[in-house]
């Protein structure tokens, strides 16, 4: 009988539902619950516990000693879409399969995307601070937005979410340049496609940059000095891939000089590998860059709409499900290419 670790303690008021996504004969390993834990995370040391019985493992979070814990796992299957929290040597070493939830989230991210862009472009969150403090907006060039209709938007990274940006872009009549690794092949949804290495060439003709990039080692930092040096005075950078990918002094100076007109951001900055060891007090940036005048943030809650942890975790079940079958998930990671 194939054991699943179920890694939320939600799972075990959703459990019926679950099985019915699940093939029969499966047996469940469900953590107890935890006041201290949120609906879909669970108490580590329950996590520890159950996980050397399973052969599967289905969640979003899992602490490393739990992964190499579970030595009888023959699959993660992450409800998450990024997997850059993963060891991937720990699933090369053990041949252990990694699938994720792609393409769940892709149209929510989309939307937070151009929710982001009107923010900056239309100066929305001090227009309504004004109205909360029942202010005059004198109309000045400080005060006035950007109509964003006959402007360029330059989209870094086309996966399912970049094309999805590309098309509403398009529908505010923007021309659109994409920016790709490999350009062997049209991609229908952008005007212009520019490999990876024009990036900096491409970004000086920038108004709005939209990066929608997963984090890797050739994607972290690349927003950096040279590339916001290469933008158009005035111009604005939207982050809902990964924080990463902007280096923070770089976009710190830029906001700081005057010479980008706004940043926004669903992402930010990892600071689990710097000083003081152990860092765990999150925040948004060390430099303050949430807390500039020309910054609109939300806290990583691009996906978070309704229904979509339901939907990652019937994502996540049918990859279950595919392996079990003995086919190959159509959402696993090629640990060989990363």
């Amino acid at each position: 009988m194939t054991k699943i670790l179920l890694g939320w303690q939600e799972a075990a008021n959703q459990i019926s539902w679950i099985r019915k996504l699940a093939p029969e004969g499966c047996e469940f390993l469900i953590p107890a619950w935890s006041a201290d834990q949120n609906l879909y995370d669970a108490d580590p040391a329950e996590l520890m516990r159950l996980a050397p019985e399973a052969d599967i493992v289905v969640g979003w979070n899992f602490p490393p000693a739990v992964l190499e814990a579970a030595t009888r796992m023959k699959m993660l299957s992450s409800a998450h879409t990024g997997i850059d929290r993963y060891n991937l040597d720990l699933f090369r070493r053990r041949g252990v399969m990694l699938t994720n939830a792609s393409g769940t989230n892709a149209l929510a991210v989309a939307e937070h995307a151009m929710a982001l862009m009107l923010a900056l472009a239309k100066k929305i969150v001090p227009n309504d601070a004004s109205v909360r403090r029942v202010d005059w907006v004198d109309l000045t060039p400080e005060t006035a937005g950007m109509q964003i209709g006959g402007k360029t938007a330059v989209i870094v990274g086309l996966g399912r979410i970049g094309k999805l940006i590309a098309t509403r872009c398009r529908a505010f009549d923007m021309t659109t340049i994409g920016i790709k690794r490999d350009v062997s092949r049209p991609v229908p949804e952008v005007d212009e496609l520019v490999p990876s290495e024009k990036l900096t060439d491409a970004l000086r003709r920038a108004d709005v940059v939209l990066l929608s990039l997963p984090l890797t080692p050739e994607t972290r930092g690349l927003m950096g000095p040279e590339q916001f040096a290469a933008l158009p005075p005035g111009a604005l950078v939207i982050n809902v891939g990964r924080g990463m990918v902007v280096k923070e002094a770089a976009v710190h100076t830029a906001l700081t000089s005057g010479r980008l007109g706004g940043f926004a951001a669903d992402v930010w900055w990892d600071y689990a590998d710097a000083s003081p060891a152990g860092y765990h007090y999150n925040v948004p940036s060390r430099l303050h860059v949430h807390r500039l005048p020309n910054v609109v943030g939300s806290p990583d809650v691009a996906s978070n709409v309704h229904g979509m942890r339901e939907r990652m975790i019937e994502f996540a079940m049918e990859n279950v499900r595919e392996f079990l079958a003995g086919t190959t998930p159509r959402r696993r990671i090629d640990l060989d290419a990363r």
